[in-house]
């Protein structure tokens, strides 16, 4: 009779394969490339945690003087680790093309230290979708990786179903903020199966203008959510 493997088997078998390419093709760290570790200590060293300036009850970039789009919205904050400079601006760049899952984790990690200073307790993880061309032409979604590593980090499920872009729109690179908000306006929708009355974690990997975070929270709320916290690992200085 066939046996099938346990889980703390499995968890077991997965630690030695990992250790055994990491003894065949040892790590490079993401931000500078030095062999030994997906993150070296040089690099956590030189990066700069994100401050914050900003509205001064969300968190959202002050774009716009007279009004904070995100209070709004109603119940949303927003938080970011780290700035979008060298060692971290790298460290993006790599998840971004090439999905590292160690990588993940590490950033994920550093999304559990913000996370942990909000009194309110998440219901639900959902990380910011990609368009299905984008997605295919990537082959995955780099904050999907992050997220599922939250998820293992703080027993919270994850719901890459609860939001989908309902139009592909153009990239967000070179657009100033108010073509940033028209670019994403309407562009995702929530599903209230997943959202009603809950608590949302929202997860990014960088905030710039905020207007992607905004396009995703106002579907949420839409959709019934009761709060949505935003974490992005980077943040550009607005």
């Amino acid at each position: 009779m066939r046996r099938s493997i346990t889980r703390p088997g499995r968890r077991l078998l997965k630690r030695a394969l990992e250790a055994g390419l990491n003894f065949l093709f040892p790590p490079r760290c993401a931000g500078c490339g030095q062999l030994g570790s997906i993150w070296c200590s040089n690099c956590d060293h030189k990066l700069v945690r994100a401050d914050r300036k900003g509205c001064p009850n969300c968190g959202f970039p002050r774009i716009v003087a007279q009004r904070c789009p995100a209070c709004e919205l109603g119940n949303l904050q927003v938080r970011s680790f780290a700035r979008y400079r060298a060692p971290v601006k790298q460290a993006i760049l790599h998840l971004k093309y090439s999905p590292n899952q160690q990588l993940a984790s590490q950033m994920a990690g550093w999304l559990v230290e913000i996370y942990s200073e909000f009194d309110e307790p998440a219901d639900v993880i959902i990380p910011v979708p990609l368009g299905d061309v984008r997605r295919r032409e990537r082959g995955y979604n780099q904050v999907e990786l992050i997220a599922k590593s939250m998820a293992r980090y703080l027993n919270i499920p994850v719901q890459t179903q609860a939001l989908v872009r309902v139009r592909e729109t153009r990239s967000q690179v070179g657009l100033d903020p108010e073509e940033r908000f028209e670019n994403v306006q309407s562009a995702f929708a929530a599903n209230i199966h997943y959202v009603q009355n809950k608590n949302i974690l929202l997860l990014d990997d960088l905030l710039t203008s905020g207007a992607t975070l905004i396009g995703c929270a106002r579907a949420l709320f839409d959709s019934g959510a009761s709060h949505v916290i935003c974490l992005t690992v980077g943040r550009t200085v607005v």
